[in-house]
């Protein structure tokens, strides 16, 4: 998908979308706090964007006036979505409200935080979780938006694969790594819970690269040590690259690259890169450090907790050569960072004290 808004001058939004499908002509949600949402088609025709080679036709633009949505200059809160896929391509800017930043949020959990997410859709004009679900182009597209200065992102993308075009686009980036074992317990509790739900048909829209582990996952002997030796014994190649340091992977590959011993400096060197990274272990020095980063707490009153299963099953793992094997690679990747993160806030904590002291 591509898109472009060229022009809000309060009385009409124009713009141009195309869809994936080249030849399709494009449908836009135009989308209002309490009300019904409206449908409109694309009428207007763009040679440049056909001779772009991204629409067969050119019939992409759109314009969203009055005659639309009666009183459109007095609404701040308006949002425009693709119809089909549900992708927010503009919302206005609310000065005083909005934060004019960009923000990309690099969570390695499979469970994003709510609260994180909420707050951020207050604060940002637009706002992407779980960004793992979009394509290449599509992110792309996302991440040089020109047209506005209000963006939030978050999910479990490769960051080698997007850093450059983050950095070029100025977004402010940071990361929050979670033990391996905790991680890996959690996955594949929701993973082993949604099958046996009336939600299982979500399963590859909420878990976007992880259904290769669907069978594994469903009859996992959780509460049962030799169960457990014996399921992760029988791993298929497929499965054991799904599990095998997913963490590592996200900071220390391009998809589809092999991982190799390197790659756990390759992603410490890609998290030095940052703006800011922090551990679920020392979650209030992150919460206290991004504030800092953004100017506003994005993660109100939240606090992280390992549900007791979770704890529990990541105990069991962790007793699992074949798993600590799986996971050799995050561990040592968590380990270092939560070294290097102690002794960063160490050392601020003794120059604080210093200062006071000569004052």
């Amino acid at each position: 998908m591509f898109f472009s808004i060229d022009i809000d001058d309060g009385a009409s939004i124009r713009g141009w979308l195309a869809p994936d499908n080249p030849s399709a002509v494009p449908k836009i949600l135009v989308r209002r706090p309490g009300e019904d949402d409206i449908e409109i088609s694309a009428t207007v025709e763009r040679p440049d964007v056909r001779d772009l080679g991204v629409h067969s036709t050119g019939l992409v633009g759109f314009i969203v006036n009055d005659a639309v949505v009666a009183g459109l200059e007095k609404i701040e809160d308006i949002e425009l979505l693709e119809a089909d896929s549900g992708i927010l391509i503009y919302r206005r800017f609310q000065k005083g409200r909005h934060l004019e930043r960009k923000f990309f949020f690099f969570d390695s959990s499979i469970r994003p935080i709510e609260k994180l997410t909420r707050r951020a859709k207050s604060l940002f004009t637009l706002t992407y979780p779980s960004t793992e679900r979009y394509g290449f182009e599509t992110m792309l597209v996302l991440i040089n938006n020109g047209f506005n200065k209000s963006i939030f992102m978050s999910g479990r993308s490769s960051f080698p694969r997007y850093s450059h075009f983050l950095s070029n686009a100025g977004f402010k980036t940071a990361a929050l790594l979670g033990d391996p074992f905790e991680e890996l317990a959690q996955r594949l509790i929701l993973l082993n819970l949604i099958q046996k739900s009336d939600a299982s048909h979500m399963l590859p829209q909420l878990f976007t690269g992880l259904t290769t582990l669907t069978g594994f996952a469903r009859d996992l002997p959780l509460d049962d040590q030799k169960g457990l030796l014996a399921k992760f014994r029988l791993l298929t190649e497929e499965e054991r690259e799904a599990l095998t340091s997913p963490m590592t992977k996200m900071f220390g590959c391009i998809p589809g690259e092999t991982l190799n011993r390197g790659r756990v400096s390759a992603a410490l060197e890609n998290l030095s890169s940052m703006d800011l990274v922090g551990v679920r272990s020392r979650f209030s020095d992150f919460k206290a450090l991004l504030a800092g980063l953004l100017g506003h707490d994005l993660t109100d009153d939240y606090e992280p907790v390992v549900h007791p299963s979770i704890g529990a099953l990541a105990d069991r793992l962790s007793r699992i050569s074949l798993v600590t094997d799986l996971l050799e690679d995050d561990l040592a990747l968590y380990s270092f960072a939560e070294e290097s993160i102690g002794i960063a806030l160490s050392h601020d904590a003794d120059a604080v004290t210093r200062d006071t002291q000569t004052m």
